[in-house]
């Protein structure tokens, strides 16, 4: 379905903001930092706007290099957080589109809807990204990866209430580049290639970066139908039979079949004090809806629940005629004896309703039951899709106005749209499917000035930045076993067509004041105006008329527009010293936020009100150590923080005066609230150590400690003292690699990263079908490269040892499935440098 509408206008109006706000900067002649070292155990990074060994930057950070990406087999951002203390970024199950969750130290969002704000910020070349949708970027040709936690946004950009992860490509230097091609099993078939050159001697140098990376699914999609001709419902036809003969397969979820293009250019005449760089990029992916399969039906889904057990074995869906049972779980536990598949990798989804919804033809007047049904709407077949197609341009011009102040400028534009589907049953049953398809677009101006003053004891930064995104989320929302209208003729099966616009203004400033070569106080504030409108629509399936049940003459949600407006404060202070030029302590107090936004999922007008933002108020304490001529650092950081007004979604809706509002049945209302407080604490350890030349190990240690308080209203399912669904506790990583000397005919070099994942309940009842066991995983690789390293093969393994685990898992009462992780695959990479 192709979006279309009142947003495409405000596509060209952004568009038109990044050429003349690119334009302008570039007139206005605005400074850079060169991010490069000789020393192989020295980052060098950008995090407090200048110039800063990572051991000199009194925050808690992890800066991982291009190279060290590439020894740990890491091609996605959600990979990186094995070793990133206290980081989580994971796929989201299939009902949630295309995105990531993301998390830093228990602060974040998975909701993948423009009215919640990411609570971990992601750049890319210092431009914000807006969105968990399409946000879990491919590591293309990148010079490092930047993870900052704790609250950001005195410094630059936008707030980061959790934390910021910033991504750095490589800057064109004229000359150099690679072909790389990677096969292996899974059908992996990846190709990589980069071209860097000159295109004015001394003065403006170009590079251009194109991947491709392709794997099959590794889960396999059965018609049931097919492999179990002699089921009665079967022979009866309730259950379809799309596939008759040969092996069953209908086809496979979780592959990936992505490309993308990026170029760069870079104008920094020596002798200069003006650097502009220009960087354009585009994406396309393929894929097939992420992995998912059932681990229990309606006849299991609520065994172990300490609100007791919900017998629904045999319980026939009257619409459909067939009961929903464990005869379609394909593994595990509940997965009936005799039964034809026995494998972890499988499921019956089919992704396609034969017609057993109707057309609503009046609103409720009673229970969901009452709404009268019309003519049948026909078969829908969900989209079996998890694809983004996106661009963007940035350009960031750096001036050096004189040898202690330098101004920046950085102009973004970026575009998404994408289609992702989900059969969220995984089976024949007709339970819950949908598909939707996302628009997005972005610009974003930001300006900085930074200095050094008073014989460079004195360093400071100010700046401002406007955002300015709309998105258009549009869903066939088909979900025939929620009761709206009579049993046998379900009619709750509509598009959800709304838009969301944000807008925010914001001014930073921050000061730091060497006092002695080894004392230094920081501080710095944050003042951010933002506005959010957000506008629903409610139409039947054919998008002509709106859907009376939830938009009607007494209740006329299709078009309504709800404002959330706030202006927040923030600040940070920081003191830190150096104990030796080695060794140093910090310690921090910051304040940060996730903007408040409007209920995006009502179910009427009444249901609608705004959510205030969530604010934390974070203390932090760390050391930073490079011992032994830095063949050995530690790191480390403690942290105690003030929770204050988590976001989520109430089981019943209530007004601004805490009386419910409906009498709507649990589950049926789509606000968002400010649900309780809580105080988060923990620590992060990390440590580098290189015993002999050649031989490095790298480990981390991370502990989150998430524990709400009391909850705000009575009808919300926060217990006080839980901890967040979602969120583990300890988690810990360890990589080794030594480098074998072969004299003419080059290196050799193996490495094994061993990374614990910590489990968690997945709903605030820690239901035991919700509960995600923690899991251990280890990769490994060797790489040969030749003595002119000109030459490099790799052969590497991901899950080494074949490890069953499952990155989430969702329940709603009625089954349970889960999103298992790629099993053990192996691959030999080839690589020409020139």
């Amino acid at each position: 379905m192709k979006i279309s509408g009142s947003i495409s206008h405000r596509r060209t109006q952004l568009a038109l903001l990044s050429v003349t706000g690119l334009a302008t900067v570039m007139a206005a002649a605005p400074a850079v930092a060169q991010d490069n070292t000789g020393d192989d155990n020295v980052i060098v990074v950008t995090a407090q706007m200048r110039e800063q060994n990572v051991q000199d930057i009194p925050l808690s950070i992890t800066a991982v290099s291009g190279e060290m990406l590439e020894a740990r087999s890491q091609t996605n951002l959600r990979e990186i957080s094995a070793q990133t203390p206290n980081v989580l970024l994971q796929q989201n199950p299939s009902g949630q589109g295309n995105s990531m969750r993301a998390f830093i130290r228990g602060v974040g969002q998975s909701d993948q809807s423009p009215s919640v704000e990411p609570g971990v910020g992601i750049y890319v070349d210092d431009v914000y990204f807006g969105t968990v949708t399409a946000s879990a970027f491919d590591l293309v040709d990148l010079d490092r990866v930047e993870v900052l936690r704790g609250p950001q946004g005195t410094l630059a950009g936008m707030n980061s209430q959790g934390g910021a992860i910033k991504l750095y490509s490589r800057k064109p230097e004229g000359e150099g580049g690679y072909v790389e091609a990677s096969v292996g099993t899974m059908g992996r078939r990846d190709f990589k290639a980069s071209a860097d050159f000159t295109v004015v001697p001394d003065s403006v140098f170009a590079r251009v970066t194109g991947v491709s990376r392709n794997r099959d699914g590794h889960i396999t999609m059965y018609n049931y139908a097919c492999l179990n001709p002699d089921d009665p419902d079967v022979v009866s036809g309730a259950i379809p039979g799309l596939i008759s003969s040969g092996d069953c397969k209908s086809g496979e979820l979780g592959n990936q079949q992505m490309y993308a293009v990026r170029g760069a250019l870079r104008i920094a005449p020596i002798g200069s004090p003006l650097e502009v760089n220009l960087i354009g990029d585009y994406t396309k992916d393929t894929s097939n809806t992420q992995a998912s399969v059932l681990l229990a039906s309606a006849e299991s889904a609520t065994k172990g629940n300490a609100s007791g057990y919900i017998d629904r074995s045999g319980m026939s869906i009257p619409y459909q005629g067939v009961a929903y049972d464990d005869r379609f779980v394909p593994y595990g536990q509940y997965r009936r004896a005799g039964s034809v598949l026995n494998d972890p990798y499988a499921t019956y989804a089919n992704f396609y309703d034969p017609g057993v919804t109707y057309m609503a033809i009046g609103p409720q007047v009673g229970p969901p039951s009452s709404v009268p049904a019309g003519d049948p709407n026909g078969p829908f077949i969900a989209e079996n899709a998890s694809q983004v197609e996106g661009w963007g341009v940035s350009g960031t011009i750096d001036y050096e106005l004189s040898d202690t102040l330098a101004l920046k400028s950085i102009t973004g534009y970026r575009s998404y749209d994408t289609v992702s589907g989900n059969d969220n049953d995984n089976s024949p049953v007709v339970f819950i499917q949908s598909s939707d398809w996302y628009e997005h677009e972005q610009f974003s101006q930001e300006l900085r000035l930074s200095g050094n003053l008073a014989d460079n004891t004195v360093h400071f930064t100010i700046g401002g930045i406007y955002y300015d995104a709309a998105t258009r989320p549009l869903s066939r929302i088909h979900t025939p076993f929620s009761g709206f209208g009579p049993p046998d003729k379900p009619t709750f099966s509509f598009l959800n067509d709304d838009t969301a616009d944000v807008k925010v203004l914001a001014g930073f400033a921050n000061a730091a004041w060497d006092i002695t070569e080894a004392l230094t106080i920081e501080g710095g504030i944050r003042v951010t105006d933002e506005q959010k409108d957000y506008t629903f629509g409610r139409l039947n399936p054919d998008g002509r008329s709106d859907y009376l049940p939830l938009s009607n003459p007494l209740n006329q949600l299709t078009g309504f527009t709800d404002t959330y407006k706030a202006t927040i404060t923030d600040y940070r202070a920081v003191i830190s010293y150096k104990v030796t030029p080695d060794v140093m302590t910090y310690a921090q107090f910051a304040t940060g936020h996730k903007g408040g936004g409007i209920s995006p999922r009502p179910y009427n007008v009444f249901q609608i009100r705004p959510f205030g933002a969530e604010k934390l108020r974070s203390y932090e304490a760390g050391f930073k150590t490079d011992l032994m001529d830095r063949r050995v650092r530690i790191n480390g950081a403690v942290f105690y923080m003030e929770y204050l007004g988590y976001q989520g979604i109430p089981d019943f809706c209530i007004d601004e005066n805490g009386d419910r509002v409906d009498q709507n049945p649990r589950g049926l209302c789509g606000q968002y609230l400010n649900l309780a407080d809580a105080e988060v604490k923990g620590f992060e350890l990390e440590a580098f150590l290189e015993p002999v030349d050649g031989f490095n190990i790298d480990a981390s240690l991370s502990l989150t400690d998430f524990t709400f308080g009391a909850p705000t209203y009575s009808t919300t399912s926060v217990v006080e003292g839980a901890n967040r669904p979602g969120i583990g506790e300890w988690k810990w990583s360890v990589g080794a690699q030594y480098e074998f000397d072969l004299g003419e005919a080059g290196t050799l070099t193996p490495r094994v990263d061993v990374a614990y994942t910590p489990g968690y309940c997945g709903n605030f009842a820690c239901d035991p079908n919700a509960v995600v066991e923690s899991y251990t995983l280890a990769n490994a690789r060797l790489t040969f490269r030749t003595l002119d390293k000109d030459w490099q093969v790799s052969v590497e393994a991901t899950n080494l040892f074949d490890k069953l685990y499952y990155i989430n898992k969702f329940t709603n009462g009625f089954y349970a499935t889960g999103q298992p992780g790629r099993p053990a695959e192996y691959a030999v990479t080839v690589r020409r440098n020139f």
